[in-house]
């Protein structure tokens, strides 16, 4: 029997709203994302880990916790000695920050979050050496130490090319210059 594949995110509840419009459309413009839904995955994300550090803030099991904030450290999301409070201060931009595509753009390995998206998508992109071609991939702190672009080289035009260029360009003077005469 095949797997169904689940939704990976929560789409708003209103249907419409100026200020979480304008907001997302902020972000799509600052991040260089495809379109909303890569918003709204990194809220529902964001959301089931606030969901998780709030059970686990009531409930004592010490080794959940422990995982919880070694997941998001990990990721970069808070820091080495932050607790569960640190997790539900996190906002969307937090999460947006640790992309791959967000990575490669502040490493200066491209001048706008859009070329960085690019790079990604046609594969220039490498991490210890793994060709990674998922812009939204989330970097932990050790991945983004090694992430590397690999351009190409663009390859030289023969000169048999130019030259022809040159001949036809000087064939089309002359033909001017015979019915300017004319």
């Amino acid at each position: 029997m095949v797997k169904k594949l689940k939704q990976q995110y929560e789409t708003p509840n209103e249907g419409w709203s100026e200020e979480r419009i304008n907001k997302e459309d902020q972000l799509l413009e600052e991040y260089g994302l495809k379109n909303k839904r890569e918003v709204y995955k990194a809220e529902s994300k964001l959301r089931g880990f606030r969901r998780e550090a709030r059970k686990l803030i009531a409930s004592e099991d010490e080794d959940r916790r422990q995982d919880l904030v070694r997941k998001t450290h990990s990721l970069g999301l808070i820091k080495e000695d932050g607790g569960l409070e640190d997790i539900l201060t996190l906002n969307t931009t937090d999460l947006l920050d640790r992309r791959l595509q967000t990575a490669v753009e502040r490493k200066g390995f491209a001048d706008t979050a859009l070329e960085a998206r690019q790079l990604v998508n046609h594969g220039h992109v490498e991490i210890e050496g793994d060709r990674v071609t998922v812009p939204g991939y989330l970097l932990t702190q050790e991945e983004e130490k090694k992430v590397t672009v690999e351009l190409p080289e663009p390859e030289e035009e023969p000169e048999e090319v130019e030259e022809e260029v040159e001949e036809e360009s000087e064939t089309e003077e002359n033909e001017e210059d015979e019915e300017a005469e004319e």
